[in-house]
């Protein structure tokens, strides 16, 4: 499909296919970013289904002093806690990895601008890999919530279960070379045909890559 950033680039098989692809295109982003502008900037989605996607990078990135890692979003609970992104993308990638976190120590308000500013102070980034809801949401970008801004770079909403949630904003996404979006599972298939119709009423499909916006996914379409 194109690259224009206005069409998808699907990438499909069994999930732990796509997750090697994924991690082969990563590192090869990796190399291209740091071999060109001496850093690689990469924004990683939390929850459950990218784990094995991080231990696989934990295991062959090379590049863990020139990268810098943040979170694409984060529930406001302690950075121990079980729900945290954080929490779940450190303990997959690992003690090498430099991750920007989102400081819940903070107020939110407080949290979200020191997010916001450390992403404006680094730029666009090269690479941001999103998941999909149930619902089309990505990062913390819900259907029919507001993200009230702090900066063009970040926003405080409420997830459905309640929490407060720091995310970034669709400008910094949209401003981003490389988006991946990993959609893993039948639960998700109404939500990725949304996806790939570009239908307006899910946040996911406001989110394309400056350059080339792929989706790898184990969902026969």
């Amino acid at each position: 499909m194109g690259g224009n950033g206005y069409f998808y680039r699907l990438v499909k098989g069994e999930a732990g296919e796509v997750i090697l692809k994924l991690a082969d295109l990563i590192l090869e982003l990796a190399d291209e970013a740091v071999g060109q502008r001496g850093v690689f900037k990469a924004a990683l989605a939390g929850g459950n289904t990218p784990a094995p996607l991080y231990r696989l990078l934990s295991q062959k990135f090379v590049h863990w002093d020139n990268a810098i890692f943040f979170p694409t979003d984060e529930r406001y609970v302690p950075l121990d806690d079980p729900r945290s992104n954080y929490r779940m993308i450190r303990e997959n990638l690992g003690e090498e990895a430099r991750i920007r976190k989102i400081n819940t120590e903070l107020t939110p308000e407080t949290a979200c601008q020191d997010f916001a500013n450390a992403l404006s102070e680094f730029g666009a980034l090269d690479f941001a890999l999103l998941g999909l809801g149930e619902d089309g949401h990505t990062a913390s970008l819900f259907p029919g919530i507001m993200c009230n801004k702090c900066g063009n770079t970040a926003c405080i909403t409420e997830g459905p279960d309640g929490l407060i949630r720091i995310s970034m904003t669709y400008e910094v996404l949209r401003t981003t070379r490389i988006i991946a979006f990993l959609v893993l599972g039948e639960k998700k298939e109404e939500a990725l045909k949304k996806l790939l119709k570009r239908d307006p009423s899910i946040p996911a499909s406001r989110v394309v890559g400056r350059k080339q916006t792929f989706v790898f996914t184990d969902l026969p379409l």
